[in-house]
């Protein structure tokens, strides 16, 4: 039990950390717009990256977080090809899948600019940000693929240089008067750096036998991994749109200066889920493993401790930004987007069962269960879908956090 409990905190202690200042890099990058460009644009910006978002879940099938999965009962094995081949099978399935969107994104950004996002600079914006998905799709696999390795610094460090560049670039960008264009720039010169960067890190340092193991087609193991993926594919899918819903929903049915206000309330809020997401790059490998080697009562406290730590770790900080949420907005953003403190102050509630949520997701997705997590993520988000067209119209942002709200509740019961 001591050498799995050093292991999970060493784990989660590094991946907070790192996840901790990637995160302020991109409250950093997102200040910078906000004081930067009107707060139309600021808002375009931000629904473009959401509806990108939306349809770029559909391009990995799945398959990026299979690595994440199957390679710690690889490596427990001692299968080097058997890593080597899925991760060959995963990146082939995706550039597949994402030359089949970028085209079609490409084909239909003039319709799309003038009949969703009712703004014409959308379609460049739209074809611009496409190549940075492209690219970033890759960079994720690599990500899901240090998880599996257990390389917690290189997993979490993808993030945290990502921004890092993110931000450096935006701040030349800005200074150079290039508008909203500069986040554009940002997010396309970075995913290249990263593959470059870290693609070489896994080759050389984490997985050094890559090159010596044998690639081959293997039916099974293409059926094993593609009949996990599927099951994420559904996950991802009802995620995205239940986080997603809000900003496309209130780019269609109110205005941009809505989604600017949006834009700025959710992410403060979601503070918090840098503890599940921190907790969740340790969990599923090393729920993998102590599932395979069937020492569940090791695993059940740790879940039991998980619960009790993120109470104890999230309340008072809940609390204290409920409390603060106008002056929390007022200062980073500035007094023109006010109007999302009261917002905040629904979505951080919010963020109380979210928390809960996440960790469990992450014991399913160890545990060859992630069909549970489908069915509590599709029954939210057809709540979260059915609500926003009810209550937008009505109530409008406050309509949008309200649902989303009780769409982590109701994920958190199930």
């Amino acid at each position: 039990m001591g050498n799995y409990t050093k292991l999970a905190v060493k784990g989660v202690v590094v991946v907070l950390v790192v996840t901790t200042i990637a995160g302020l890099l991109g409250y950093i990058a997102r200040i910078m717009l906000a004081r930067n460009l009107a707060i139309e644009e600021f808002g375009l910006f931000y629904s473009v990256l959401s509806f990108l978002g939306l349809l770029w879940t559909f391009q990995s099938l799945g398959f990026d977080k299979a690595t994440s999965r199957f390679i710690p009962e690889f490596l427990h094995k001692k299968q080097y090809s058997h890593i080597k081949s899925s991760i060959i099978y995963v990146n082939a399935i995706q550039l597949v899948t994402n030359l089949i969107i970028i085209v079609s994104v490409y084909l239909f950004s003039d319709f799309l600019a003038a009949n969703f996002f009712h703004n014409n600079e959308a379609s460049m914006i739209l074809r611009l940000m496409a190549i940075a998905f492209f690219v970033d799709s890759f960079v994720l696999t690599l990500k899901s693929t240090f998880q599996g390795f257990r390389s917690m610094i290189y997993f979490a460090g993808i993030d945290a240089v990502r921004m890092a560049l993110i931000v450096i670039i935006l701040y030349v960008g800005l200074r150079m008067n290039y508008g909203i264009l500069s986040p554009v720039y940002a997010y396309i010169i970075t995913p290249f750096v990263l593959l470059a960067v870290f693609g070489s890190v896994l080759v050389k340092r984490v997985f050094p036998k890559f090159s010596q193991a044998e690639f081959f087609v293997d039916k099974s193991l293409i059926k094993n991994v593609s009949r996990y993926s599927i099951f994420i594919l559904a996950s991802s899918v009802g995620g995205v749109v239940l986080y997603y819903t809000d900003i496309l929903m209130l780019t269609y049915l109110t205005d941009l200066r809505s989604v600017a206000l949006y834009s700025v309330a959710l992410p403060t809020a979601k503070v918090l889920m840098q503890f599940p997401r921190a907790i969740g790059g340790i969990l599923v490998p090393l729920t993998v493993e102590l599932w395979v080697k069937k020492k569940k009562e090791i695993l059940r406290a740790g879940i039991e401790a998980l619960y009790k730590y993120n109470i104890i770790l999230i309340i008072p900080i809940v609390f204290a930004i409920f409390s603060f949420a106008d002056i929390v907005i007022n200062l980073l953003y500035g007094q023109q987007y006010s109007e999302a403190g009261n917002v905040l102050k629904i979505l951080i509630i919010g963020m109380i069962f979210a928390v809960l949520y996440g960790i469990n997701i992450n014991f399913f997705a160890g545990t060859y269960k992630p069909e549970i997590t489908s069915r509590i993520v599709y029954a939210a988000a057809v709540f979260n879908l059915i609500t926003n067209i009810i209550f937008i119209p009505i109530l409008g942002i406050i309509g949008a956090a309200i649902t989303t709200t009780v769409s982590y509740f109701i994920m958190m019961i199930m």
